[in-house]
């Protein structure tokens, strides 16, 4: 008779599934994954901020496409206060949270995304701010 504990292993194991997989792997701040972007896009004007894990360790760029020096991209640092969600502050005075959204965010292009960045501060800009999509690359 097979016991109740090796039945899930041996259903898993015909599934394809193991444990370990089925975890991802969201190595910064449990929200990106190593060696991904997650890009957070405003529009008028147009801006962005992206967040990438880069072997365990977050990373920041923004992206600035409104000042008329056509499109500037600029790396920097962000160091998060908290998480799910994740409220952060960037080197180039990005700040904001990202709330896991699922499924909850229609960007300019009609597409769905997962998350919902709400930001606070961005270089050269005042508020008020409204919230808009991120999504992985």
């Amino acid at each position: 008779m097979m016991r109740a504990t090796s039945i899930v292993p041996a259903i898993m194991s015909i599934l394809g599934f193991t444990a370990p997989a089925m975890a991802a792997d969201v190595s910064c701040n449990g929200l990106v994954t190593s060696g991904d972007t997650m890009i957070c896009s405003g529009f008028e004007p147009n801006w962005a901020v992206e967040l990438s894990c880069v072997g365990g360790t977050m990373q920041s760029s923004f992206i600035d496409a409104f000042s008329g020096d056509g499109i500037q991209t600029t790396p920097g640092t962000v160091v998060f206060s908290s998480e799910d969600p994740w409220t952060f502050e960037t080197s180039h005075g990005i700040s904001g949270t990202i709330a896991a959204t699922p499924g909850g965010c229609t960007d300019e292009s009609d597409a769905v995304r997962d998350y919902t960045f709400t930001p606070t501060a961005a270089p050269g800009l005042s508020g008020p701010f409204f919230p808009f999509c991120c999504r992985m690359r």
